[in-house]
């Protein structure tokens, strides 16, 4: 049985970003590896400094950067040891758990210049090859100083990837500022602002406990839709007039029900007597908006009834919709992560202008699927496409 190639990719990943993800998929390519394992550092012993961020909140950046591909995994093997960590640690217990696979540690060539200085580097060499990535120069490989390291047993693989020296340090002088690094995830992005890390303040009032919430009550990948939603509602109200705060938040919980199973729904929504249309209460990919709106305010502490209307009716909209409903119904069905559907660029791209044009347009797309599916439109929906149907699509949208 060939032995498991696992990539390596330590730092301090504050914050991750890009790069870190360009590069771990170069390795997993070029390497033919099986999988990376992400190693966020508790207490590097060449990075104690001002301006690193909490390990915990470090980790679940990486976590979120990474939810998407199923060979990444974030590890909490540095974080949770104490003491100064070594890399040679490191391996030495990697290598104990998994005794049959072969590592490979992801590395730049400030790092490649640098490993003659690590903790017992030859017994390091003796344990995994080096994947090398090019930041500044087109060729570390001449130098003498790899020539010294080769013949002490250290084996190195260059990676293809163009040079680019993307700077942590600047995007940290960027967040400070309050803007939004084009080298960064936007679920990175948005987990920053919620938390008020790098000197932002905090995007939402008491958004570390209702993260917390969240995180414990969704799925990891619905756990990263929901941030997604949230940064583009936001997006959508800043271009729209509308109140960035609200549409964020609502963005945040619209799915907090999500992973709660048709029964126990049902029996929430029989608990608060909701007057609900037996379409709505047979199918949890709807009636979780209207429990989420409950839950919201009964678990999450959200008072405001525009947030809570939202996420009544973002599965199906609802007649007379306000500009706040229309911009968290379309940024769930157009955030980036969406799987393309017809007409998804065409939402997006109307969703720029006219939040009643993109939401028709949605909604035509979902009625012509349901069509295709022989099955029957939700009846609301239909009355929403009819109604907005009626509207001009110039209309001046307001939130009131």
């Amino acid at each position: 049985m060939p032995k498991e190639r696992i990539g390596i990719m330590g730092g301090s990943f504050n914050p991750i970003h890009d790069r870190h993800l360009a590069i771990a998929a170069s390795a997993l390519a070029e390497a033919k590896l099986s999988r990376i394992i992400f190693l966020p550092t508790g207490n590097p012993p060449h990075k104690r400094t001002l301006g690193l961020e909490d390990a915990e909140h470090r980790f679940e950046m990486t976590r979120l950067a990474i939810i998407r591909e199923q060979r990444f995994t974030a590890s909490r093997l540095e974080l949770d040891r104490q003491g100064v960590i070594y890399t040679i640690d490191t391996l030495t217990l990697l290598k104990k758990q998994m005794p049959n696979a072969e590592f490979f540690y992801i590395i730049g060539e400030d790092t490649l210049l640098d490993l003659h200085n690590w903790r017992a580097p030859d017994k390091v060499f003796a344990l995994c090859t080096f994947l090398v990535c090019r930041r500044i120069t087109s060729d570390a490989s001449a130098h003498p100083l790899v020539r010294q390291l080769e013949a002490r047993g250290a084996k190195f693989i260059y990676l293809s990837l163009p040079p680019l020296d993307t700077s942590a340090t600047e995007i940290r002088a960027r967040l400070a500022r309050g803007e939004q690094p084009e080298q960064l995830p936007l679920q990175v992005f948005e987990y920053i602002r919620l938390m008020g890390l790098y000197g932002m303040p905090h995007a939402i009032p008491n958004a570390q406990s209702l993260y917390r919430r969240l995180r414990e009550a969704l799925s990891d990948r619905r756990l990263n839709h929901s941030l997604l939603v949230a940064a583009t509602a936001r997006r959508l109200a800043a271009l729209h007039g509308l109140d960035e705060v609200q549409c964020e938040l609502a963005g945040l919980l619209h799915d907090c029900a999500k992973c709660i199973p048709l029964a126990a729904l049902q029996r929430i929504a029989r608990e608060h007597n909701m007057l609900l249309d037996k379409e709505t209460l047979a199918n949890e990919a709807l009636l979780h908006g209207p429990v989420g709106a409950v839950l919201a305010e009964t678990l999450y502490g959200v008072s405001d009834m525009s947030i809570l209307a939202a996420i009544r009716c973002h599965t199906t909209g609802r007649v007379g919709m306000l500009p706040i409903d229309m911009a968290l119904f379309l940024a769930d069905k157009i955030e980036p992560s969406r799987r393309p559907y017809p007409d998804l660029l065409e939402v997006r791209a109307l969703a720029e202008t006219s939040l009643v044009a993109a939401m028709l347009r949605s909604l035509r797309s979902t009625q012509q699927y349901v069509t295709r599916q022989k099955a029957p439109l939700h009846p609301t929906t239909q009355r929403v496409i009819a109604w907005l149907e009626r509207l001009p699509v110039t209309i001046k949208e307001r939130s009131t």
